[in-house]
């Protein structure tokens, strides 16, 4: 059986960041333990974290999650996470992800910690200065609209989205997703993700395929004389 092991140190080039070092497997019997390690670093209000990912061979859409769930309260308290050293197989499903839009990414974990600038750590100075972040969405803050007629299911509306905008990627996907005439459907990109790949619609070859096969015939009928 795979395992993991998590173990995290100071970056001692800066203090104030946490290096988050992981190897092993990250799939959802191991991924609680890297869960368990990053929460306990926010309860320390350590928030400027890389996670060291160069002895990961495999990061399952659980392990993906966990960074997706954190990064709004790391962020919400002017920290961040940043990823580094994935090996070419992890950084391929980094990429189909479209990750790189949430989450940065380096190449060693030096890099990444220099990339955060000084950090004073958390013990130290605890002047919250947090006042560019974008506030949370509050729930119920945005209500999707009653609607009489029959509201699809989500497989069925990224079908739809997918058929009308074979281009588009996940990131495109989701966004679509949320406007109001969709019904305002809430799915994180590792939801999405594996709703994706149920649906075998996970590269843009294969959302490209549907929307050839689900095209509208065009009859050209033969012109009578």
């Amino acid at each position: 059986m795979k395992g993991i092991d998590v173990y995290v140190e100071e970056a001692p080039q800066n203090r104030g960041v946490s290096i988050l070092r992981v190897s092993g497997y990250v799939d959802t019997t191991t991924s609680p333990d890297l869960e368990r390690r990053l929460q306990a670093l926010l309860r320390e209000k350590r928030f400027h974290v890389v996670v060291d990912l160069a002895k990961v061979e495999y990061i399952s859409s659980a392990g993906w999650g966990i960074f997706i769930s954190e990064i709004r309260e790391i962020r919400e308290h002017g920290g961040d996470l940043k990823l580094a050293g994935m090996a070419p197989d992890v950084r391929e499903v980094f990429d189909l992800l479209e990750f790189e839009n949430i989450l940065q990414s380096y190449s060693d974990t030096d890099l990444a910690v220099a990339s955060f600038g000084p950090i004073v750590p958390a013990n130290l100075s605890m002047s919250p200065n947090a006042a560019g972040t974008a506030a949370p969405r509050q729930p119920g803050e945005a209500h999707a609209p009653q609607r009489s007629e029959t509201v699809l299911s989500d497989d069925d509306l990224v079908r739809e989205i997918v058929r009308q905008h074979p281009d588009y990627g996940l990131m495109r996907i989701q966004k679509e997703l949320r406007r109001p005439e969709r019904g305002g459907r809430e799915l994180n990109p590792v939801q999405l993700y594996v709703l994706l790949r149920k649906l075998e619609l996970d590269t843009r070859e294969r959302r490209e395929a549907l929307a050839k096969r689900d095209a509208p015939a065009t009859s050209s009928s033969p012109t009578r004389r």
